[in-house]
């Protein structure tokens, strides 16, 4: 019974561990994306002097296509995924700020 006692003591340390290096990630991934949305922000402000879409399907399959290179198949799905709704946000809030939306409104 001490050995299951000291095995399940020992996943839980590892589990905590694991935990912490994921927190650590997400907080890079959050200040990466508002740094991204900020980027959208400058974007937008271009695509209107330029009279551009929001939406320009092209680029945004030129990304996938660049991030999703090399990467094993289970991965690219993600990937794909998680951008398609990055994409979406980022779309959402060209659109926004082209409507007289203020720059860092939420």
């Amino acid at each position: 019974m001490e050995g299951r006692k000291n095995q399940r003591m020992e996943c839980l340390m590892h589990l905590e561990e694991a935990r912490a290096a994921l927190d650590l990630i997400d907080a890079q991934i959050a200040d990466l994306f508002c740094q991204r949305l900020d980027v959208v922000e400058e974007i937008a402000g271009i695509k209107a002097a330029g009279k551009l879409p929001v939406h320009q399907p092209g680029r945004e399959e030129a990304v996938l296509r660049r991030l999703t290179a090399n990467r094993e198949a289970s991965r690219q799905e993600a990937l794909r995924a998680l951008y398609e709704r990055i994409f979406e946000i980022s779309r959402a809030r060209q659109r926004r700020l082209l409507d007289g939306e203020p720059p860092g409104s939420p």
